[in-house]
Parts: C-alpha cells; structure tokens; sequence
C-alpha cells in the first residue's frame, strides 16, 4: 500500500463524517438522527466511491441527508474531505460491505414508534459494476437478495433509482424488479434523449428527471464521450 494511501485512511479515521465497522457493532442500529442532528429523510448512495453523487444531491436538497456507502476507504477519502471542505453537514460516508446494509439501518421489523415502516426513503445505485457474467449474477446490486434486503431498510413506498449505461443490466434490473414485486415509476432507455416525451409527464416525473440531468459522475461523462447511452430505472417497494 501507498505511503498516500496509508495517510488518507489515517486521516480518515479522523473524519467526523465517516462511519467505519469498528465504530458500530454488529446487531447495533446507529443514530443517524442523532448524527445529523435531525429527522429529515435518508438517501443512501451504494457502491458510491468518491461520493459524487451523494455530495450533488446533498447541495440540491439541503432538506435531506445523504450517506455514501463504499468498502473503499481511499475512495471515501475524497468524498468525505469535500464535504468537509464545503461545510455539508447533511452528508456522512459510512465504509462496510453493502451486505451489511442491514446491521446499520432498521429494517421494517425492528422500528420503533412507526410500525411497518423502515429508516430510508431512497437509494441511489449509480454505473455499479454490471457483473457481465451468468455466475456473477448475484453480485449485481439489483440482484434478488439485494432487493430483498432493500425492502427491509426502506420506508413503505421508498424509492430505489438505478443509472447505468449497460443495457443488459438495466434490462434485467427491470425484469428482477417486476418478479420481485416491485413497482414500477420510471423507465427511461435514454436519459438524454427524452425531451420529446417531457409535455406529457407529470410535474413529479419531470422534477425527477431534471435532477437526475443535473448531476453527472466522473465514471458518466466518461461513458458519455464513448457514445454510450444513459439508461435510468426508479422503483417503489
């Protein structure tokens, strides 16, 4: 390992905006409400890296809190020191394994006060690794073990949005969604080409669209200066 890196997860450790494993323990739900100092709704980023996404929703809706989820710590690093930098207290990174999604977030079983409800309104999935192959399958993040765990952490009718410019992924996000019993909100094949079709969605439909147009990743420009299409799948448990 680096000399850089092993500084940048030094000086992680120090982040009052970074959760690692050994701060909670198995079976322990953390206060997040404590944390954020509020009870404004929860957006997770998976897979996040550097957080850039969870960073650009954070400023567009200071009402929210945003955490980014990575095993990843020098990729967090990144995420965790701008948002630092830029005073948005609204955002926090927490490092483990999506696996364990469930050992930081109450599941619906286990709320208190709000019966059948859990503690995320959102999840952000964006250009997650596609996992091209037939036995990788299940390592997909809209796989359906990952569904069935995402019921569990979100708020009835919470949303879950997957961004993605490889089309067999995205195919087969809405083909698991619909056998797992998910609904259906949007499906947008081309995110960048969808102007003809704003007359006639609802206002809702459009904010959500203009949002996710606003916001462009490191790993989405990329792909957008190779041709590639952007595709885009927002679901409700």
């Amino acid at each position: 390992m680096s000399k850089n890196k092993l500084q940048r997860f030094a000086e992680l450790k120090t982040f009052s905006n970074v959760m690692e494993p050994a701060e909670v323990k198995l079976g322990f739900k953390f206060n997040w409400s404590k944390h954020f100092g509020n009870n404004n709704p929860i957006t997770l980023e998976l897979a996040c890296g550097k957080g850039e996404y969870a960073l650009a929703l954070a400023k567009l809706f200071p009402k929210r809190n945003f955490i980014g989820i990575d095993i990843k710590g020098a990729r967090l690093w990144k995420g965790a020191k701008t948002a630092l930098e830029n005073k948005l207290t609204n955002v926090a990174f927490l490092r483990i394994q999506i696996e364990d999604l469930e050992k930081y977030f109450i599941p619906l079983s286990l709320t208190k006060g709000e019966a059948g409800r859990g503690s995320v309104s959102e999840i952000w999935i964006t250009f997650p690794d596609p996992f091209p192959r037939k036995r990788q399958l299940n390592k997909r993040l809209t796989s359906p073990r990952f569904l069935a765990m995402y019921k569990k952490i979100l708020v009835l009718n919470g949303t879950l949005n997957l961004k993605t410019d490889d089309l067999n992924l995205f195919n087969y996000s809405v083909e698991t969604a619909i056998a797992e019993g998910w609904k259906i909100k949007e499906v947008i094949n081309n995110i960048y080409a969808i102007s003809p079709l704003l007359l006639s969605l609802s206002q809702e439909s459009k904010d959500c669209i203009n949002s996710i147009l606003q916001i462009q990743t490191f790993y989405e420009n990329k792909h957008l200066k190779l041709g590639k299409q952007i595709h885009y799948l927002k679901i409700q448990n």
